[in-house]
């Protein structure tokens, strides 16, 4: 018997960015490295997946919650300073900080025989991690049966606006010129969408828009261009199958291309888990493990000044999606993995009438407590619905996954206005102006998304420079 795990290699890693773009770029240094990493691990029993380069990690596994100011003083001091406040066209990869800016150890995907596992295990050079299966948090799992009653209708795209409030930052000349959301998914739809870059090889398929119309990272396209439909797109598709080790692969294709030209700045997340494993079959799962190297380098891409949003998830208690298994729904265990990360921005879902849709995971989160950080909106005519580009494979564009990309689409056009924005002065600003705030609660987080409120704020409460 086999199973799909991550294997860490420790060992230093010099010029670990260069490295990992040049595997990228040539199938023969892809093979080499690959090679270079299996004859440490020993090739019997172990077979790499042939689609993920070996990624560099840039942080130790170390029992710390967070990415605390020390640790990321010493990031950014190391190399990924550059990034966060970079100069326009600038190619940072060849900057003398980020050269000197070397790797802990190197991640690799592989299926391996059970007995090596155990053997693996063992010895002090390599972390075994599992590579489970993610899921995409749409609802189409009971397309049926997309909220619980009262049933609430779909609305277009002039009424998520209206209650949004973007007039106002529009008028100012704020619709998401020059910002770059990444969606990390399935794949989006170039020929409807405008996607201008994203993650490519050689030897793979999924380039950055070849995607179908109706394919959920279309849907999370159309849904950023609600508040911001003059932000640019980067394809970001998981490779196969949805899993973790996809997943890292296009985080470290987002660190690479930041570290490059100081973009994307925003990356969208619609995607989670549906169930929690027991501890004691899978004690470092995703789900438990905040040192998994997943984890690990969504801190690196937010250390690097890149905002993530996650969706919450489609497990709450009232009517969860059909996918969700019990161990998952509800209050205290429906918000998990890296959607619970205290540096990310969980967002939960509401119709337009700021009701909760049933199926909107809730909090507390499984590693910071404190998720969903806020709600946004869902069910709308977007990619999907009467007219629009995805038909009616679909009523609408719902889920958590709607709602995420909603919000990330907020962030953009903030951001087009206040370009300084760091990540945590971007959550601050959402959760301070956010609509019924004042305290957190397990439904809603800290509210209810507002754009036009937190423009506002921004307008006369601008954050100090950073220094």
């Amino acid at each position: 018997m086999a199973s799909q795990v991550l294997i860490e290699v420790i060992r230093d890693v010099v010029n670990p960015f260069e490295v990992h773009a040049s595997a990228l770029e040539s199938t023969g240094e892809f093979n080499r490295q690959a090679d270079e990493v299996l004859s440490t691990i020993g090739p019997s029993g172990v077979t790499l997946d042939p689609t993920i380069a070996p990624v560099p990690m840039l942080l130790h596994a170390a029992p710390v919650p967070t990415l605390d100011r020390n640790t990321l003083q010493q990031l950014n001091t190391r190399g990924l300073e550059s990034a966060r406040r970079p100069q326009s066209g600038s190619r940072l990869e060849s900057t003398a900080a980020t050269r000197s800016f070397g790797g802990r150890s190197t991640v690799v995907a592989a299926t391996v025989d059970e007995g090596r596992i155990a053997e693996l295990r063992q010895r002090p050079d390599i972390l075994v991690w599992p590579n489970s299966e993610l899921v995409l948090l749409d609802d189409t799992a009971t397309a049926a049966r997309v909220d619980c009653r009262p049933f609430r209708a779909g609305v277009d795209l002039d009424t998520i606006r209206a209650t949004l409030a973007v007039d106002r930052a529009w008028t100012d000349g704020f619709k998401g010129k020059d910002i770059v959301v990444g969606i990390i998914d399935e794949g989006v739809n170039g020929a409807t969408y405008p996607v201008s870059g994203g993650f490519s090889r050689p030897a793979s398929p999924a380039q950055p828009g070849s995607a179908a119309v109706t394919s959920h990272g279309s849907m999370c396209a159309a849904d950023v261009k609600v508040a911001a439909p003059d932000a640019r797109l980067y394809d970001y598709p998981f490779l196969g199958i949805p899993n973790s080790g996809g997943a890292l692969q296009m985080f470290q294709a987002v660190l690479d291309q930041r570290l490059r030209d100081g973009t994307p700045h925003i990356t969208n997340n619609s995607y989670g888990f549906t169930g929690v494993p027991d501890t004691a079959t899978f004690p470092n799962h995703e789900i438990h493990d905040i040192n998994h190297p997943l984890h690990r380098k969504v801190r690196e891409v937010i250390a690097a000044g890149v905002a993530c949003l996650f969706a919450a998830g489609n497990c709450g208690g009232d009517c969860p999606s059909g996918n969700c298994q019990s161990s998952g729904i509800g209050a205290g265990q429906s918000i998990h993995a890296s959607n619970s990360l205290a540096e990310v921005i969980t967002v939960a879902a509401v119709n337009n009438s700021r009701e909760r849709i049933g199926y909107s995971s809730q909090g507390p989160g499984m590693f910071e407590r404190q998720k969903p950080d806020i709600a946004s909106y869902s069910h709308i005519f977007g990619n999907f619905g009467p007219g629009r580009p995805g038909g009616t494979a679909q009523p609408f564009d719902n889920g958590t996954s709607a709602a995420t990309p909603v919000a990330a689409g907020v962030a953009a056009m903030l951001l087009s206005a206040f370009p300084g924005l760091t990540p945590a002065q971007l959550k601050d600003v959402l959760i301070r102006t956010a609509i019924g705030g004042g305290g957190w609660n397990a439904d809603f987080g800290h509210g209810i998304i507002d754009a036009g409120a937190a423009y506002n704020f921004l307008k006369t409460s601008p954050p100090p420079p950073i220094v």
